[in-house]
């Protein structure tokens, strides 16, 4: 089981504002529960907004393909 991350320790964690936390929580691009997953994520998020100058619609969409890359990659692991 991963450890769980208040607000508070995950703006610290990742250097993102607890504002900037909120608002990608709003838009969907993570979840509620910060935990070891939304640290990966939001560092895969910033290097994509930092990179490429995303906007949150961008930013939610990136995050889903992810999400669905991710999910086919542990399907074609557990085939094997």
């Amino acid at each position: 089981m991963s450890e769980t991350y208040t607000l508070e320790l995950l703006a610290q964690m990742t250097g993102l504002s607890a504002q900037t936390l909120v608002s990608y929580q709003e838009h969907g691009i993570i979840e509620s529960n910060f935990d070891d997953d939304t640290v990966r994520r939001l560092r895969r998020i910033e290097h994509l907004r930092e990179s490429c100058e995303m906007n949150l619609e961008g930013l939610r969409l990136m995050a889903r393909l992810l999400d669905e890359v991710e999910f086919l990659r542990d399907e074609l692991r557990r085939r094997r």
